[in-house]
């Protein structure tokens, strides 16, 4: 499987705070039990407070989209 767009949670944090903040992120979050589910995250504290609260996650890089 190709994994070039899998973070961990720590990874999307580094990531995210390079972004702009007005750019959202569609990722495929896969839970340690393999379950999947699909979640929108920003550089913002939110993001930043959820991502602390799944650090045993990987994450899948969907789709990115810039608010004009």
């Amino acid at each position: 499987m190709h994994q070039f767009n899998k973070m961990t949670s720590i990874e999307l944090q580094e990531f995210l705070t390079r972004q702009k903040n007005s750019t959202s992120f569609i990722f495929t979050m896969i839970h340690s039990d393999e379950t999947i589910e699909e979640i929108t995250l920003k550089n913002d504290s939110e993001s930043d407070t959820f991502l602390k609260a799944h650090s045993e996650a990987t994450f899948e890089l969907k789709e990115a989209s810039e608010l004009i």
